[in-house]
């Protein structure tokens, strides 16, 4: 086994070597020394309010996009990486462009040549989050539209092309001819690439930085959303059912137990992603009360009208605050429940266990 490793590892520094002298050795460059075009957007519109945001929008003529899909994306003009608008996520923790990955390794995947111009929309592996791609890659789309046209861009570099992700861009008009999937094709060059730094991440690590997520990408969500909701037949009492994520974090062990309860009090459960996008919006926006484990599913709150409650369970170290954000600004009536995160639990199930004494006296408290 320890010889097969050898040989992999072997293998893999030969083919990176043969990348890097084919495409050629990466390097820095301020941004001052490339030939490009930036625009700044100062302000965007949403109904009547004007929000500021101070945003630099970069177009560079015969530039290439590599990414390794999970922590790095290089944009890359003349063989120099172009620091504003390359990414590199490492554990967690947004890094200078000094760690780029592409300095030690190159561009080791085939290049894909597109004619046109691509709009990059990547950033490693969270583009395939839900709360991300809302608050990320459709913020920059909105962002986008203040210099170009949506329409006016040939293609859109995206990480995935899952059916939710194909239902929120169609209400952008983008459809699956103008979408470029970087898990096919991880190296592209075109004629024109158009991207933008960050909406709201630019330092530290991302819960940090949650804390201070703009109002103006919020209302810019809610502004192009809200009107797309589709009508079902709904309780506006709710339970997030968080059992069928692929994930058992923020899982609870006993949700069957939970859901018989709340169900004989009046509430309906949801697992949310058997809903159509549009669907999730109404049920958001039709609720008086959510309950439930964190998870990606409770970015929908974003869609709730003023005044509504939400109580959220997560594990007592769990470190997200995106709710307690949300809620602040649009005037929620929030609270978040801490459990003990204990993995004595069959973990296989989740991590955390809701007593139903406490979640009646919770339940109680919190009408």
């Amino acid at each position: 086994m320890k010889i097969k490793k050898l040989f992999q590892q072997l293998f893999k520094k030969l083919f990176r070597l043969l990348f890097k002298f084919y495409y050629g050795k990466i390097e820095f460059t301020e941004i001052n020394n490339v030939n490009l075009e930036i625009q700044q957007i100062k302000y965007i519109k949403f109904d009547k309010n004007t929000f500021y945001v101070d945003k630099k929008f970069y177009m560079i003529k015969n530039a290439r996009i590599y990414t390794d899909l999970v922590e790095h994306v290089a944009i890359i003009k003349d063989n120099k990486i172009l620091p504003q608008i390359s990414y590199q996520q490492i554990s967690g923790e947004h890094k200078s462009v000094n760690f780029n990955k592409v300095y030690k390794d190159g561009t080791p995947r085939l290049l894909k040549k597109i004619k046109g111009n691509v709009l990059s929309l990547v950033q490693g592996a969270s583009g395939n989050n839900y709360f991300h791609f809302l608050f990320d890659v459709v913020a920059k789309l909105n962002l986008c539209d203040e210099i170009i046209p949506l329409k006016n861009i040939n293609y859109f570099y995206l990480p995935g092309s899952f059916h939710w992700q194909k239902k929120i861009l169609s209400t952008f008009n983008i459809f699956e001819d103008r979408i470029i999937d970087s898990r096919d094709f991880r190296h592209i060059k075109a004629d024109e690439i158009l991207a933008m730094e960050h909406p709201w991440y630019q330092k530290g690590y991302v819960q940090d930085q949650i804390k201070h997520l703009p109002e103006w990408i919020i209302y810019s969500l809610r502004d192009r959303f809200l009107k797309c909701a589709k009508k079902f037949k709904t309780s506006d009492k709710i339970f997030i059912d968080r059992s069928d994520s692929m994930y058992n974090h923020c899982k609870l062990v006993n949700n069957d137990e939970v859901i018989e309860f709340l169900s004989n009090n009046g509430y309906q459960s949801y697992q949310v992603s058997k809903l159509d996008f549009f669907e999730q919006i109404y049920l958001f926006n039709n609720a008086k009360i959510i309950i439930g484990p964190h998870g990606a599913a409770f970015s929908n709150i974003i869609f709730s009208q003023s005044g509504v409650k939400i109580l959220e369970f997560m594990p007592y170290d769990h470190p997200s605050v995106k709710c307690e954000r949300i809620s602040n600004i649009l005037n929620f009536n929030y609270k978040r429940v801490r459990l003990i995160n204990n993995k004595d639990f069959n973990y296989n199930k989740g991590d955390m266990i809701l007593n139903i004494d406490a979640l009646k006296k919770i339940i109680y408290e919190f009408k």
